[in-house]
């Protein structure tokens, strides 16, 4: 393929990240790196050799802002994520633009299992890491107290009216007032397997960011056991005997794992409730396994029947 100066965005983005035309052809972008991402080979003197250009549509503009703030202050404290080399407003339309390092590495595909035995252990030894980095000040994120997030998701599952769903608020409310937060630190807000990159056992790599907020780092550990969860507990137990093994032991961890799994399947139940029958059919045949492993994951720690 030959080399161009483009004329799209990409072209105008490079010219102002860099100073000048930078010859760029497009590349596939590997399964995993972004639901936004558009790749480019870069060629000449003293510029990365591969990019990552995010788009953001208006009414997700929001994100763009969160992960460029996030993205930059971890960069500065040398963590696994993806530098940053422009931000700015579409040359053609309104979309946000988020010109970043594009990192080469392992995505979990369709193989989580074998994923997770190759890189378990970093991986919940780099969400601890995130968690124990000392930040003064904070990075310019959102706040999200637990009870703001309790009842938002409270007033969407009342909303769903699925009767395992309001089986799981109910526990979750009892459990709730003995509740007390942990000083709160940056959190990634979709910490998965779908969300890293690795070289052989390690996490080279931590994407997705645009769900960042300041919070409790429980949410992140109740969020990404709900998700290990939804493959089998062990793989949920596994990741929290290795993240525990750094920070000493989650207090109130079933609390927050089965929050977490309530996240999970609400967002399932109001995606099937904007469905046809044909689309619903498709998206239940697709989802029907994590579904149901979501389901037995909860049960196992809260004791709930919710067959």
């Amino acid at each position: 393929m030959s080399i161009e100066y483009p004329d799209s965005d990409i072209a105008h983005v490079l010219r102002l990240a860099f100073g000048r035309a930078v010859p760029a052809i497009p590349i596939p972008v590997a399964p995993g790196q972004s639901e936004y991402g558009m790749a480019f080979a870069l060629h000449g003197p003293r510029v990365p050799g591969r990019v990552l250009l995010l788009r953001y549509s208006p009414q997700h503009q929001t994100r763009a802002f969160r992960a460029f703030t996030v993205m930059q202050a971890l960069h500065d404290r040398h963590f696994p994520a993806p530098d940053i080399y422009y931000l700015g407003w579409s040359y053609y339309m309104r979309y946000v633009l988020l010109l970043v390092e594009y990192i080469e590495g392992r995505s979990v595909g369709d193989r989580p299992h074998a994923f997770f035995a190759r890189i378990g252990p970093h991986f919940a030894e780099t969400l601890a890491q995130l968690h124990g980095l000392v930040w003064d000040p904070f990075p310019n994120l959102a706040v999200t107290p637990l009870p703001y997030a309790f009842h938002e998701l409270l007033t969407l599952v009342r909303r769903l009216e699925t009767w395992q769903l309001q089986e799981i608020v109910e526990w979750l409310l009892g459990q709730l007032r003995q509740i007390t937060e942990l000083p709160h630190t940056v959190i990634h807000g979709d910490y998965s397997l779908q969300n890293v990159l690795a070289e052989h056992t390690r996490v080279v790599a931590v994407q997705g960011w645009e769900q960042a907020v300041i919070a409790d780092p429980r949410f992140d550990v109740g969020y990404t056991s709900a998700m290990l969860g939804a493959y089998g507990v062990a793989l949920s137990d596994q990741f929290l005997e290795a993240y525990s093994a750094v920070t000493g032991p989650v207090p109130d961890c079933a609390f927050w794992e089965v929050f977490g799994a309530l996240r999970l399947l609400a967002r399932v139940a109001r995606t099937l409730s904007t469905l046809r029958p044909p689309q619903r059919d498709r998206f239940l045949a697709q989802v029907g396994p994590h579904w149901q492993g979501l389901l037995e994951f909860v049960a196992s720690r809260s004791g709930l029947d919710l067959r």
